[in-house]
């Protein structure tokens, strides 16, 4: 007998009346059948509440929540809302305005059918506006692989720009048990702390080559500059918990984190030397990482910093 397990997806929205059509489509044209699809907005002023209205109407699959407000506002508590309700055996998150590959689910839950509940499926991603490129599985990635070896995983992605979309894996509910919730008071980095929690509670990830998710260029940043500090010291406090997760587990930082933090430290140097001086002991450790070109081209550190 094929077994096909529930997937949940969990989706927080805001204000996306012109995006998350697209997005909700692309979990309709999945070949994997068995899946829920959990939205919680955050309080939408625009036409979004209504879209999603009209969605769950067409498909009983698609189930809408507003975000109670007891909980506080943001995405990450939205995300805790929607594991809440979930039921799913296998998560999915996915934001908004990205999004897969029609075979996706498909194909990793087949992948993980084949392993134990502490196995995590990733694939490959790209980054799309308006038009979808075909992912060009010739850009072999250091991380494009399998692992059973964590800290191997977590040095390829180091060295892949330190970064996977979050809603590139697919993660059995087991682990998120193990892992605990997002932080709902962290306002950048969340998806980096969040899954160095996932990271540590898992022992193997299996790759496949043939699906892929997509992540949307042009997120809104307009920030100001008093916001802009208020963030970096968020990016400050994310990495020190990551770093100490890591220390529990593999007993050292790992060179994800050290290149993490050369970054920020070389983004602040100049903008916001106080915080340099202040976090002293945070950066020492990092300062003898040298960093290469082809990594400064890729890293994505510049978003926690937006």
């Amino acid at each position: 007998m094929i077994k096909t397990p529930l997937v949940s997806i969990i989706i927080p929205s805001f204000n996306r009346e012109a995006l998350i059509g697209r997005t909700i489509d692309s979990i309709l044209d999945q070949t994997y059948s068995n899946w829920e699809c959990i939205i919680v907005d955050d309080g939408s002023t625009d036409n979004t509440k209504s879209i999603l209205k009209e969605y769950c109407k067409k498909d009983s699959r698609i189930q809408y929540f507003d975000r109670p407000n007891i909980k506080p506002k943001g995405a990450n508590s939205c995300r805790n809302f929607g594991f809440e309700k979930s039921k799913g055996s296998y998560l999915q998150w996915l934001d908004s305005d990205d999004l897969l590959s029609s075979n996706k689910l498909e194909l990793q839950i087949n992948d993980l059918l084949e392993e134990d509940t502490r196995t995590i499926a990733t694939c490959g991603w790209n980054f799309f506006e308006d038009r979808i490129e075909k992912l060009d599985n010739t850009k072999q990635f250091p991380v494009y692989n399998s692992f059973d070896n964590i800290p191997k995983f977590l040095d390829a992605l180091a060295l892949s720009g330190g970064f996977l979309p979050n809603h590139s894996y697919l993660i059995h509910r087991s682990i998120i048990h193990l892992s605990g919730n997002w932080l709902e008071n962290l306002l950048i980095n969340q998806d980096g702390e969040f899954f160095s929690r996932i990271f540590i509670n898992m022992n193997k990830v299996v790759y496949n080559k043939n699906c892929a998710v997509y992540y949307r260029r042009n997120r809104e940043h307009n920030v100001s500059n008093i916001e802009s500090k208020q963030k970096v010291l968020h990016a400050i406090y994310s990495w020190n918990l990551i770093e100490n997760n890591f220390k529990i587990r593999f007993g050292e930082p790992t060179r994800l984190v050290l290149i993490s933090k050369k970054y920020i430290y070389i983004r602040l140097k100049d903008t916001y030397p106080e915080l340099i001086e202040e976090y002293e002991t945070f950066f020492k450790n990092c300062l003898p990482i040298k960093v290469s070109f082809i990594q400064k081209a890729f890293f994505k550190i510049k978003r926690f910093l937006k």
